[in-house]
């Protein structure tokens, strides 16, 4: 068989499991909340997120990918796929670009092992499908990396221009995305003066890049004192601070024996880093050390933030800088298996690493393909039973049991929100969602939960 039907061979079996285990319907409560944002019109939707903690231009391109792919349906179980599509897509994108700025640094193809590597790693599964903004972070960063790369080669200044757009929109995406592309920004701005090279261009870019954030930056300042008040996010502890920066190679070992596995895959990671100072080009030795300067930076910055304000950094708002440091961790592995095959010796070593890679990414895969099915799968038939007796129940406003796990609680009511009927639920914590406890933002999304209903029904009886 050849590479190439052997990559397309690849990538035909990773969409399937793909399909199979994250293609469904069912939601967690962020995504929940992603869905209910977004069955709002667009003024509605920067109004509405102005009181949460994120940036709007996920929701706003997930509202826009949808109006385009799902406008022959009204269905929320095919809206619900279709969002989940929508990230994949995009993380297929930050694939193909970080393949091409790689290129760039002098490797010289691509190859199936950073494909399925890439794709099966601890984090990427999950989080390249989720209906959260994370994956979009993912592509801006890379968007900007290879933007900044074509400048330090071509010194073209359209290359600045789309360099300030894209960290624009990933400010405007996550704040930790913001982090990253500032620290992006500034390093290649040493890099260039270290080079000698002009950095007026860069300079200004960065200026224009803090000053395209202002307008949000009011509206952040606003989300800061409501999460000083309170917010969910633990307090800083040693625990907390090792987990920031392992928790995304851990995946969902990170509550069970998640230090020993990330310990482990970050030994493996070292070896390739290591073998690529060596062995790598020039070029791509300053890319990755860029990148893995980058996810240190931002989770520093978001651990320092954390102690001086209020914890508001957890793993997982490092995921778009993580994302690019796995791609060029298996982007390393892919290059020594190329080159060792005619060396006997270096070649067992290369292979050696490889199976281990193997190992652990497949039980990694296995766990969470399990996780998946449990907790998202296998509940889709009640689910569908459970929307269709809301369809078939007379009554406009639905009981919803408050004894229900929260994600189940805020499933149900998007999903009853779908077929345009009302809620009633006695004592539900919005804390358990909003993670401030703002009352205008949860009745302001989900606004088919009916409280007044409920209070005068309480009076009538």
């Amino acid at each position: 068989m050849s590479k190439k039907a052997k990559l397309t061979l690849g990538i035909f079996l990773l969409s399937i499991v793909y399909m199979l285990f994250f293609m469904h319907p069912t939601m967690w409560r962020d995504e929940s909340f992603t869905m209910a944002l977004i069955s709002h019109n667009f003024g509605d939707i920067i109004r509405l997120d102005a009181m949460d903690v994120h940036p709007p231009f996920y929701y706003l391109a997930l509202k826009s990918f949808l109006n385009v792919t799902t406008f022959w349906t009204d269905s929320l179980f095919t809206q619900v796929v279709f969002a989940r599509v929508f990230s994949y897509l995009v993380a297929i994108l930050t694939f193909i670009t970080l393949s091409r700025t790689v290129k760039n640094l002098g490797v010289p193809r691509s190859h199936a092992i950073q494909w399925i590597g890439f794709f099966l790693a601890p984090s990427i599964m999950r989080y390249s499908t989720q209906i959260r903004m994370y994956a979009l972070a993912a592509l801006l960063l890379a968007l900007l990396f290879n933007q900044l790369q074509h400048y330090d080669h071509s010194h073209k200044s359209g290359h600045i221009v789309l360099a300030v757009l894209f960290a624009s929109l990933a400010s405007y995406t996550h704040y930790f995305a913001a982090v990253a592309a500032g620290w992006m920004l500034f390093l290649y701005f040493i890099k260039f003066q270290l080079n000698r090279h002009d950095t007026h261009a860069l300079l200004s870019s960065i200026m224009v890049f803090l000053i395209m954030f202002i307008p949000w930056g009011v509206v952040a300042y606003s989300q800061v004192q409501q999460v000083k008040s309170t917010y969910w996010i633990p307090d800083v502890t040693w625990g907390t601070v090792s987990g920031n920066f392992t928790n995304l190679f851990a995946d969902v070992f990170t509550e069970n024996g998640g230090s020993i596995y990330a310990i482990a895959f970050l030994v493996l990671c070292i070896y390739p880093v290591i073998w690529a100072y060596f062995n790598m080009s020039k070029q791509f030795k300053i890319g990755l050390t860029m990148v893995i300067s980058i996810f240190i930076l931002t989770t520093l910055t978001g651990i320092i933030v954390s102690i001086l304000v209020k914890p508001i950094y957890i793993a997982r708002y490092g995921y778009p800088v993580y994302a690019m440091l796995i791609f060029f961790v298996m982007t390393i592995v892919a290059q020594m298996i190329s080159r060792y095959k005619a060396r006997l010796s270096n070649q067992y070593s290369s292979y050696l690493l490889l199976t281990a890679f193997t190992i652990l990414i497949g039980i990694n895969v296995g766990f969470l393909a399990t996780n998946q099915f449990t907790r998202y799968v296998l509940p889709v038939g009640n689910l569908s039973q459970s929307v269709q007796g809301y369809q078939e129940n007379p009554n406009q406003a639905i009981h919803v049991n408050p004894k229900q796990s929260v994600n189940t609680i805020v499933e149900k009511i998007v999903y009853i929100k779908s077929i345009n009927k009302e809620v009633i639920i006695k004592n539900f914590d919005i804390g358990h969602l909003v993670g401030n406890n703002n009352q205008a933002l949860f009745h302001g999304v989900f606004d088919n939960v009916n409280v007044d209903m409920y209070k005068k029904q309480e009076k009538g009886s």
